[in-house]
Formats: C-alpha cells, sequence, structure tokens
C-alpha cells in the first residue's frame, strides 16, 4: 500500500469486486520534512504487521509497507525498519563509521567574539610631516643636512642660502634704525623700522636673526633656514649650489613616533569594525613580538575589484623600528556576541540558498538540520536558529563526502528545497 503526503485516505483494490477505503495516518504536506507526518514512528505504516516499511529516499514523504517504486521519481524503495529512525535520517552501519572516521563536536552555548586577521602595510602619519620650503628665492650656498634618513631636531640648521631679496630688506632695516637714530624717534621713523622687520618675519626670518642685523649694524648676505620640527629627512629635493624659488618644497621632515598601518576590511566585516576597534600587529621584522594599536579612521570608499574597504590603525613606534612601506599582519578584535549556540565552522554544509548541519543522533543514526547562521570567528560559527547547546554534529568532511548521495534527499526534503551539497564542492583524493 502507498501512503503520501498528498490525501487524507488510502484505498486498497483487490481483484474486481471489492474495495475498502481506511484513513491514512496524518501527514506531512508534499515536499515537506516526513518527520511531523510520523510522529507516532514509522509503525503506523506497516499495516501488514512485518516490521519493515518502505520510503523514497528522495522523496521521504512517501512510504509504502511493501517494495515498489517511488511514484514521483521512480526510483526503488528503500527498506526501513519500523524501529528505525524517523524519516529524513540517514543510518550507517559501524564498520562503515569506523571506515570514513566520522567526527562529532558538541554544540556549545557560548559568547563569541569577532574578529579578523589581516593584512596591510605601514605608512607615515600625515600630520607628522613637514615639509620644508623657503618665502623667498635664493641659491643654495651650503647644506647641512645631505642626506635621506639623517634624523635631525628641531631647531637645528637645515641650509644656508644667499637671497638678493633678503640683502635688499636688510639693508632697508639699517638705514630705518639709522635714520630713526638721526631723528630722535618719532612715531614715522618708528613705523619704517618695524615694517623692515615685517618684512623680514614674512620671508622666514626669526627674532634672534633679525636682532642679530639691528645690533651688528650689518647685512648677513647669507641666511640659515633651521628645522621646523624634530624627525626624518625624508624627499630631499635640493643640492648645494642650486636655485630655490619660493614655495619649492626642498625637504619633508617625518616623525616616525607613530605610523599608520592601513589593512584591508572585507564588506561582510565593514559593519562591526570602527573607531576604537582593537587591534594586534606582528611582523615577519620583529618575529615573536606583538604590536597594539586602535583603528582611528575607517575609510568610506569600497575597492569593487577585491570588495574591500580599508582600516587605519595607529601603532606607536617605540625605538623607531617600524618604517613606511613594511607589511604586517593584524588580527582586529570586536564585541562579543550574545550568548548562543556556537559549531565549528566545518560542521556546516552551505549552498547558494541557505546552511545545514549533520546532527549525529547516536547508534549510527544522522540527520541534516537546516541552521541559520550569524557571526563567524577563529573557525567556530554562531547558530541563531536551529540547534540547541549538547546536540552533537558531525565535523569530518570525509564523512559528508561518502554519505552524501544518501543524505541528498533528506538534505532536500529537510530544508523544504534548500538544495543539497553538489559532491563536485567536496572533491575525494
Amino acid at each position: 500500500m502507498l501512503v503520501t503526503a498528498v490525501g487524507l485516505t488510502w484505498t486498497l483494490a483487490r481483484g474486481d469486486s471489492s474495495d475498502a477505503v481506511a484513513e491514512a495516518p496524518p501527514a506531512a504536506p508534499l515536499g515537506t520534512a516526513n518527520e511531523e507526518a510520523v510522529e507516532g514512528g514509522l509503525a503506523q505504516y506497516d499495516l501488514n504487521g512485518d516490521g519493515v516499511v518502505y520510503q523514497s529516499g528522495m522523496h521521504p514523504y512517501i512510504v509504502q509497507d511493501e517494495p515498489g517504486t517511488c511514484p514521483v521519481c521512480g526510483m526503488d524503495l528503500e527498506p526501513v525498519p519500523v524501529s528505525g529512525a524517523p524519516a529524513g535520517t540517514v543510518e550507517i552501519d559501524p564498520v562503515t563509521l569506523q571506515n570514513i572516521g566520522v567526527r562529532t563536536a558538541v554544540v556549545q552555548e557560548r559568547q563569541l567574539e569577532r574578529t579578523l586577521r589581516t593584512t596591510g602595510t605601514f605608512e607615515a602619519q600625515d600630520a607628522a610631516r613637514e615639509t620644508v620650503t623657503l618665502r623667498v628665492g635664493g641659491f643654495v650656498e651650503r647644506l647641512y643636512v645631505d642626506t635621506e634618513g639623517q634624523r635631525i631636531r628641531q631647531g637645528q640648521p637645515l641650509l644656508e642660502i644667499y637671497s638678493p631679496e633678503l640683502v635688499s630688506t636688510q639693508q632697508e632695516l639699517l638705514l630705518a634704525v639709522r635714520n630713526r637714530q638721526l631723528l630722535g624717534g618719532g612715531d614715522g621713523a618708528d613705523r619704517l623700522v618695524e615694517a623692515a622687520r615685517t618684512r623680514l618675519r614674512l620671508f622666514g626670518l626669526g627674532p634672534q636673526q633679525i636682532a642679530r642685523v639691528e645690533q651688528s649694524g650689518t647685512i648677513q648676505e647669507r641666511i640659515t633656514l633651521f628645522a621646523p620640527a624634530s624627525g626624518t629627512v625624508q624627499n630631499k629635493r635640493i643640492v648645494e649650489g642650486m636655485q630655490a624659488t619660493p614655495g619649492m618644497p626642498l625637504m619633508d621632515i617625518v616623525d616616525f613616533g607613530a605610523l599608520y598601518l592601513q589593512v584591508d576590511v572585507p564588506e561582510r566585516d565593514l559593519g562591526w569594525v570602527s573607531r576604537g576597534t582593537r587591534g594586534v600587529v606582528t611582523l615577519a621584522a620583529l618575529p615573536g613580538e606583538e604590536l597594539r594599536g586602535r583603528v582611528d579612521y575607517v575609510y568610506d570608499t569600497l575597492d569593487p575589484a577585491t570588495r574591500t574597504g580599508t582600516a587605519r590603525i595607529t601603532v606607536p613606534n617605540a625605538g623607531g623600528r617600524l618604517r613606511p612601506g613594511m607589511f604586517a599582519t593584524a588580527t582586529l578584535y570586536g564585541d562579543l556576541s550574545a550568548v548562543g549556540p556556537v559549531v565549528p565552522a566545518e560542521a556546516v554544509v552551505r549552498d547558494g540558498d541557505g546552511a545545514a548541519v549533520i546532527l549525529a543522533l547516536g547508534e549510527g543514526r544522522f540527520r541534516p538540520q537546516p541552521v541559520t547562521l550569524g557571526e563567524e570567528s577563529d573557525g567556530l560559527v554562531r547558530v541563531l536558529s536551529g540547534l540547541s547547546a549538547g546536540e552533537r554534529v558531525v565535523t569530518s568532511a570525509q564523512f559528508l563526502i561518502d554519505s552524501e548521495a544518501r543524505l541528498a534527499a533528506s538534505l532536500g526534503a529537510m530544508t523544504g528545497g534548500m538544495g543539497t551539497a553538489d559532491t563536485d564542492d567536496f572533491p575525494t583524493e
């Protein structure tokens, strides 16, 4: 007799003269898992009492008490002991289980910390860079700093220049000072002196340099330019004897006390990586050491080719051992998730429509279970629905390979058409 989930009665025909109609057990709707239909077990379908029923592997809602073929797919029905597991469950004999080495893991109830392992390169901080320029044209007569990478202190001499414009402005200052002395002071004389001083300040001379000109009464043909900040010389663009124009960049002075590490962030992680996210940085150049830093900026743009964004981590550079361009690995740590079921990532069977795990029910019985997944971290996946703590799931890929053919129908039925894993996705050796 054939019992399906599409009718409420079944008909038994014997010969030409007698028909019998009996009410079938409750059945699940077509295309759904048969567990609900066999709440009382498969025994309710064993009408001839031999302890065995026959079930479609591809369509578990097709059950009858004698051999035959599935009216939907035409495949032979498989014998199932009525004492066995509900439909949708696969039984594997002990010898096969031992040969394929099934591994399982217990579903744990715990928090999951979001982590991201990524890579990037170091760059100098923009705010830590001073570009040395001239405010007046002239000729570089002497260079005190002639090597890139040289460390200098704020106020240290960088170069001497000869500037005809500076010479003429110094002459104006000395002339204004002498006129004031001859006239015995006065508002007009004071204004001329102050105007000459202001021009020299605008050209970049400091108060001490201007005072030295006034006190000595002589013109300084060479004017010394001093370092505006401490740091390392980068991008030196001048040599002795070269003519420099106003605003021309001469060199950069970069403070490497802290560097930026620019790291890639996959699109799926951009929602939780933010300003203040902790980072632990390691470098091949510093084996065994871990450097600490925090994300201080997440860029708004996304690379359309790699589907990644960029985050910037500020890393202190104690001892100056870090250099721009160095490659580094960074692990970012986000907030803890809510407490919930967690399984190893290798226990999850995925396809384009969803995900499932294989429950280990004991005594060689296994059943696919659709699940809704949350965040993933360090090889663990949070399960939002479908599992409870204490259940046991299969984690060995070899088991999934060997049993995939038998699990395919159950996966399709249990997930309501979610689809099954393609064996091409799990290549055998």
